[in-house]
């Protein structure tokens, strides 16, 4: 054997099995708790930008923290025994997690704190203590791999290389796999019995292996028995994880006419879609019989566009009405919504009915793009992050470029905007009339619950109507429907707030102004 060889295999590195497991596993377990804690915090206080933003900041911040802490206790005391302890120690305290979380979460939302601090105030309490421990595990691991400092470098550039691995393995398992097919609660005590099962990996006396595999069981069988029973302080209705949303199915009764209602709830300030259970097809929600002014701007209106399906009411209130010779194009984002709209909301197939799963933008971009795609007689909008976030892409001057070549010019746009026509609520609402103005000559405002403007202080359901042209066509005699729709059509002048810019793809600062709307409401 040469010289250079010997020195090649003095600086070779050499890690044992058991501690590349831990790292890589470890990584994993790190990314499937922030997945499902993110569906565990979304129905108390949505999914919003703000709750994503610290969620992962907390996370991050205990883990760094956790880091810190591994490597100045493995320093002190590299062995084998101690990293075990950290592995049970994050185990319990996952479990505990998956059992307490909605107890938590429920507490916090009665404390009425504005977003930022709910969210928070829930990452720290849930999610910080786990996050810390199993921080602590990285640089344990390369503690105890390390041999000499000749070979320290690569000892913690492979295993950042493991645990990095296994974090990309958890993001793709947990957001396309386990998300899917199973509750969060039960998702987090699967996790924390993998956590378990490392510290057998950590132990190297018999008896210690022993009690973390009776730990793992316990878990294990902790996680199958919430699979089938459920976990305390379980959230009222049907509970559905899909690839993008939590979903609540509850029931109630309408107030104002003692009729039970089935409401579909993708974020707990708001109810998103409504449904009579003894007439499907009958609209609840008052802010949705204004898409029906589509009719009274273009009476031959067939061919028809909705952004954003959510429990498919609109569609399945105009496909009812035989009388109307029309077709529908839908695009929902989310094929979990869909088909919980088939299993619980009475949609049902029909040629008429084409439904698109992606993001609207894409959509759009894809039309826009073909010259052979054809124009809509009317569009409609209604698409929400949030109780009253419109995803930034779909509010800006570039998609309302999209929306006008979509559109015939004898056609509406109709679009549905939670926010208040005047007043510090109004900024979403402004930016998006200022966007969509570079593209629609006609914008005409109607507030859908209260239309007297001493109410233009008020938050409420807004339809803007964008046309192309001024001189559509109107029907000389509305019904007494249509009537009551265009009295609450906003007559007044209407001046968008010089402040509040024209939303971009570049700069469409939703979230800032719905907050504003949630703080002061």
């Amino acid at each position: 054997m040469t010289y250079e060889n010997k020195k090649n295999n003095k600086h070779r590195v050499k890690i044992p099995l058991r501690l590349q497991l831990i790292s890589f596993f470890s990584g994993a377990a790190t990314m499937i708790l922030e997945l499902a804690g993110s569906r565990m915090v979304a129905p108390f206080f949505g999914t919003s930008l703000i709750v994503w933003t610290a969620l992962i900041g907390i996370i991050m911040t205990s883990l760094c923290l956790g880091n810190w802490l591994g490597g100045s206790i493995a320093d002190r005391n590299p062995n084998g025994k101690l990293l075990g302890r950290v592995l049970i120690f994050a185990a319990v305290i996952i479990a505990v997690t998956a059992y307490l979380s909605n107890y938590v979460l429920t507490t916090l939302q009665g404390l009425n704190l504005n977003l930022y601090m709910s969210s928070v105030s829930a990452s720290l309490i849930i999610f910080a203590p786990a996050s810390m421990l199993l921080g602590m595990v990285s640089p344990f691991v390369a503690r105890l791999a390390m041999q000499t400092v000749d070979s320290s470098g690569g000892v913690v550039g492979k295993l950042s290389a493991l645990n990095s691995a296994g974090s990309i393995l958890g993001t793709f398992l947990g957001g396309f796999v386990l998300i899917s097919l199973f509750p969060s609660g039960v998702i987090l005590m699967f996790v924390a019995s993998v956590v378990a099962m490392l510290s057998v990996f950590a132990y190297t006396g018999a008896w210690r292996k022993v009690f973390s595999i009776v730990i793992f069981i316990s878990l294990f069988g902790g996680a199958f028995y919430a699979k089938e029973h459920g976990l305390p302080f379980s959230l009222i209705g049907t509970q559905i994880d899909t690839a993008y949303n939590h979903l609540s199915i509850v029931e109630s009764i309408d107030r104002r006419n003692d009729r039970r209602v089935r409401v579909l709830v993708t974020d707990p300030d708001a109810a998103q879609s409504l449904m009579y259970t003894d007439h499907p097809s009958e609209l609840v929600s008052e802010y949705t019989k204004f898409y029906d002014l589509a009719f009274h701007y273009k009476p031959d209106t067939k061919k028809i566009l909705m952004l954003g399906g959510g429990g498919y009411c609109v569609p399945r209130y105009l496909l009812d009405d035989q009388s109307r010779d029309i077709t529908i194009d839908v695009v929902e984002l989310d094929p979990g919504i869909t088909q919980a709209a088939r299993d619980y909301f009475y949609l049902k197939d029909d040629d008429r009915l084409k439904i698109f799963h992606e993001d609207a933008r894409t959509f759009l971009n894809r039309a826009f793009s073909d010259e052979n795609f054809g124009q809509y007689d009317a569009i409609f909008m209604d698409t929400f992050t949030s109780a009253t976030v419109i995803p930034f892409q779909l509010t800006t001057v570039e998609t309302a470029a999209r929306l006008r070549k979509l559109l015939k010019p004898d056609g509406a746009l109709i679009v549905n905007i939670i926010a208040s026509v005047y007043g510090p609520k109004s900024g979403v609402f402004h930016g998006i009339y200022k966007a969509f103005s570079n593209s629609f000559t006609t914008m005409m405002i109607f507030p859908a619950n209260a239309p007297d403007p001493k109410y233009a202080y008020a938050l409420q359901n807004i339809i803007l109507v964008a046309m192309g042209n001024t001189a559509s066509t109107v029907s000389p005699t509305p019904d007494a429907k249509f009537s009551n729709l265009l009295a609450h059509q906003w007559l007044e002048p209407f001046t968008p707030d010089s402040h509040v810019p024209a939303f971009t793809d570049s700069f469409a600062p939703v979230e800032r102004y719905a907050l504003i709307q949630q703080d002061i409401h």
